[in-house]
């Protein structure tokens, strides 16, 4: 006799799934309640583990986990309270609104509450925290998109398994200008222009360009790049040594809010819900240090669901206003934060998810990225575009934790990105490549 379980699509946006209606055997009915009993040996919070089992299921969860430790010892982890390997744990942090969940982690409580002894660092450039990473001074980092990626590939000499652990948040990047181009709008025109991005391998580098390119400039001959720490944004714009600057909150908002610029396009109308920053560890820490690494899984994802309601936000401005975490106006993070912001041209525009906080990241977005590095010259060869993102973003093999379990399931699907109004198939990175010019 089999049993029929009915289950949904993963709602990370990589395709997966969270079951299947599939026929299930006597033993693999078994299975699923070892599963149940499994995620609440992982996952003892009620709420939370009923939040992330609505988020993305219990296979999608498990099979995200099980791409990093082996399923044997999530079980030992679940079966036995052993203590942390380490409770001090140094986390850095970059002073921009996508470290939210990190500084809310502390500020709620919920590393406290795992045993976990917490010093946040902030740490002021991207270059920098990446180094701290790589020589072992942090036990966890924010990184801003695709660094993780490229330092598992080697990209610049420098090669360490990193694994995206969660995605800190969504969007929250802003497009600006100089107020002196308020009547230059049209990206046609912006040949000469030096524009400002946090590092050469970032998502906002690929995007600026990706937008550059579809305008009809040749983004590597046209304009100019400088790298900036985030903090300097607006003084950058003051002084008059770049055009405008593609870079996370509040730098855009800052810039209106001092009249040193104007947002032109927030990077949700370029890529609804792209992953900016991200929280990763090396996976030499992670697995020799596996109890602690699920402690502090535990309490990242808490932090990143309860910040990513809209109703968490009242207050949050204030909080990250403080020297020690944003050290800016706040009035400037509130209108970061609630989504209703003035944009320096005399509009006052609403939108809700100008910045979120969803923890669970997609193989398609992943595969987007090293594909534009690629396609800019910046990965000097042609790399297994979706083995990669498999390897180093902790998704939902969905597929793999459902076999393990005795239960049939579908293949994991890459998806797809809708950007800058064009489908992007994560199937088809070859395809995608040879449609666009490439520089150099």
């Amino acid at each position: 006799m089999t049993k029929t379980i009915h289950s949904s699509a993963c709602t990370c946006g990589c395709g997966s799934f969270a079951g299947a209606e599939v026929s299930q055997s006597p033993e693999a009915a078994i299975d699923g309640a070892i599963e149940g009993s499994l995620l609440a040996g992982l996952f003892p919070e009620p709420i939370l583990r009923r939040q992330l089992l609505k988020s993305v299921g219990a296979a999608t969860l498990l099979g995200a986990l099980s791409s990093l430790l082996p399923l044997d010892m999530l079980k030992a982890i679940a079966q036995e309270r052993k203590p942390l390997e380490k409770t001090k744990l140094s986390v850095g942090f970059l002073p921009i609104t996508c470290a939210v969940p990190l500084i809310y982690g502390e500020k709620l409580g919920f590393y406290a509450k795992e045993g976990l002894d917490v010093s946040l660092q902030k740490i002021a450039g991207i270059a920098l925290i990446r180094d701290k990473m790589l020589n072992g001074e942090l036990d966890v980092s924010q990184q801003v998109m695709p660094v993780p990626l490229t330092m598992t590939a080697g990209l610049g000499g420098n090669k360490q398994s990193i694994k995206v652990l969660t995605i800190l948040n969504q969007n929250g990047n802003s497009l600006v200008l100089a107020a002196k181009h308020k009547d230059n709008r049209d990206p046609k025109n912006w040949k000469g222009f030096t524009f400002a991005v946090p590092f050469d391998q970032s998502h906002q580098t690929l995007q600026l360009k990706n937008y550059l390119a579809a305008a009809g400039l040749d983004p590597d001959q046209d304009v100019k790049y400088r790298v900036v720490p985030p903090t300097e944004y607006v003084s950058s714009l003051r002084v008059g040594s770049i055009d405008g600057f593609f870079g996370g909150e509040p730098g855009g908002q800052r810039a209106v809010y001092e009249a040193a610029g104007f947002i032109h396009l927030i990077s949700r109308e370029i890529w609804d819900g792209h992953p900016c920053c991200s929280v990763t560890a090396s996976e030499g820490w992670i697995t020799a240090n596996p109890n602690t690494f699920i402690a502090f899984y535990r309490a990242i994802v808490a932090a990143s669901l309860t910040v990513s309601k809209p109703e968490a936000r009242t207050g949050m401005a204030a909080v990250l206003a403080q020297p020690q975490y944003l050290n800016a106006p706040e009035i400037v993070l509130d209108q970061v934060l609630t989504g209703k912001y003035a944009d320096g041209l005399g509009n006052i525009k609403t939108d809700a998810l100008r910045v979120d906080y969803q923890p669970f990241p997609k193989y398609s977005a992943a595969v987007w990225l090293m594909v534009q590095l690629r396609r800019w010259n910046m990965l000097k060869e042609d790399v297994d575009y979706k083995s990669l993102a498999e390897q180093v973003m902790l998704a939902t093999d969905a597929s793999r934790i459902m076999r393990d379990q005795g239960v049939a399931a579908p293949g994991i699907e890459f998806g797809k990105e809708m950007i800058l109004g064009k489908e992007f198939d994560s199937n088809r990175p070859d395809d995608y490549l040879k449609s666009v010019r490439k520089s150099g």
